[in-house]
């Protein structure tokens, strides 16, 4: 059954002989009324969002006092201090499934989000930068085909407009890997990645990584993550440690088991750089 040209439910009839032609009738109404009542639904969605279109593009732009006077009068809570900024991905014919799984994520809504489709298949979201919220919206690419986007770090409201600039070009220049959620401290490598996406570089991502991954296998510590913690901390021990919830000793600890296993100088930047990469590209 469709509404506004997508699918939007199924309606399955069984029995052993065929429809009468009053039989028919009755269930053709049931059908129309379901897509009345979607119809319904839409006339109250649309103008919603467009409010929130509308919203998002003054936040984007730096007027944030045009924002928070906006949000009261929508009555629509705008995030307002640190906040993180996504844009979010699919081909068009998924256009709606996107909006709606960003729209009606339950994660979403316990935070401040302003959400709203900026051209077909592309969805702008800024929101009170909280805990897991990257995990949330990675969440959201795996329900929907063939989702990507890109996020930045947490930041003040007043750098949004810098933040989605970067964010856009993350997008643009990262691999259209489906499910992939690429960060703005991506940037660096987003672009020279899109290049590397051969077998042999992914294969030689993976035995590089292939040690660890065995280190993984029985014990109850993700090397893998306190690796990419580390290196995305640029090998700062305190930082990689709050990063990942333990105790800087912990860290250090963990950190000889990998250099360990690897044989190699984690002290030595290309070998950090080459792990750096490895991470980036392995199919884990």
């Amino acid at each position: 059954m469709q509404s506004r040209g997508r699918v939007r439910g199924y309606l399955a009839l069984g029995r052993s002989a065929g429809l009468d032609p009053d039989e028919r009738s009755l269930v053709d109404t049931a059908g129309l009324l379901l897509t009345a009542e979607w119809a319904k639904e839409d006339a109250l969605v649309l103008p919603a969002r467009r409010h929130r279109r509308a919203l998002l593009q003054v936040l984007l732009e730096g007027r944030r006092d045009v924002a928070r006077n906006l949000g009261e009068i929508l009555r629509v809570p705008t995030p307002d201090d640190t906040v993180r900024a996504a844009l979010l991905g699919v081909p068009r014919h998924y256009r709606g499934d996107l909006v709606e799984a960003v729209e009606q994520d339950p994660a979403l809504q316990r935070v401040e989000t302003i959400v709203a489709e900026i051209r077909p298949g592309r969805v702008g979201v800024v929101l009170s930068a909280a805990e897991g919220d990257v995990r949330t919206l990675e969440a959201i690419l795996r329900r929907v085909p063939f989702a990507r986007g890109a996020v930045s770090e947490p930041t003040p409201i007043e750098d949004l407009p810098d933040q989605w600039r970067r964010v856009r070009s993350v997008f643009d220049a990262a691999s259209d890997v489906t499910g992939r959620l690429y960060e703005t401290r991506d940037l660096s490598d987003a672009g020279l990645l899109r290049h590397l996406q051969s077998d042999d570089a992914i294969a030689w991502a993976n035995a590089v990584l292939a040690p660890i991954v065995a280190l993984n296998e029985g014990s109850k510590v993700d090397f893998l993550q306190t690796l990419r913690a580390f290196l995305g901390n640029n090998g700062q021990v305190d930082s990689s440690a709050t990063a990942l919830g333990i105790h800087r000793h912990t860290l250090r600890y963990r950190m000889s088991r990998i250099a360990d296993t690897l044989e190699w100088d984690l002290d030595d930047p290309t070998a950090r750089a080459e792990l750096w990469m490895a991470l980036r590209l392995a199919h884990e």
